[in-house]
């Protein structure tokens, strides 16, 4: 019996989960994180979808991510396989690379918003790769505290309302994320 379809509504957004299979290692070196986020960025033009958050963990990825279009599950089938094959090919790995489909969960409220996007950058500092999340090169949290360039990253809706000036934004923002650390 085949899994049953999943319905994403284009103008709902979604934390999106994927673990390597057995909890194993899906990036072993820079060069693997550079190319899912290359994957991502090629899939962003494709499918046109709008990335809020997001953080590359050693094991996992979480998204915080809107679909914008219709066949938003075949985009993360998309991403999911070009990485699978990328992964395969350079290592040599026979077998799943993903451990089972990937995880969306709608986020419903503007609170669960602002709360999944901490939630998703604290990610390295309760993993103890870092003492700051703004630490770990692999995540969205540079855009939001440093105002870093990221093609993949659209603004969250919300942290425009934080303040009217970007430097005020980023200072409310680093805060916000402090506060979650205590």
């Amino acid at each position: 019996m085949g899994r049953p379809k999943r319905n994403l509504d284009p103008s709902g957004m979604y934390h999106i989960i994927a673990r390597g299979n057995n909890k194993l290692p899906i990036f072993h070196c820079v060069e693997d994180y550079r190319m899912y986020l290359f994957i991502l960025l090629q899939a962003k033009f494709a499918y046109g979808f709008s990335m809020y958050h997001y953080v590359l963990m050693p094991n996992h990825v979480h998204l915080l991510m809107q679909p914008r279009r219709e066949k938003f599950s075949a985009c993360m089938h998309k991403i999911q396989t070009n990485y699978a094959k990328y992964f395969c090919k350079k290592y040599n790995f026979v077998g799943h690379v993903w451990q089972d489909r990937f995880k969306s969960l709608s986020i419903e409220t503007n609170a669960y918003l602002l709360a999944c996007g901490n939630y998703i950058e604290m990610n390295p500092v309760r993993a103890g790769l870092g003492t700051r999340p703004e630490e770990w090169a692999w995540s969205s949290c540079k855009f939001y505290v440093f105002g870093e360039k990221n093609k993949l990253i659209s603004c969250n809706p919300l942290y425009e309302t934080f303040a009217k000036e970007e430097s005020e934004r980023r200072l409310l923002y680093s805060q916000q994320l402090s506060k979650t650390r205590s």
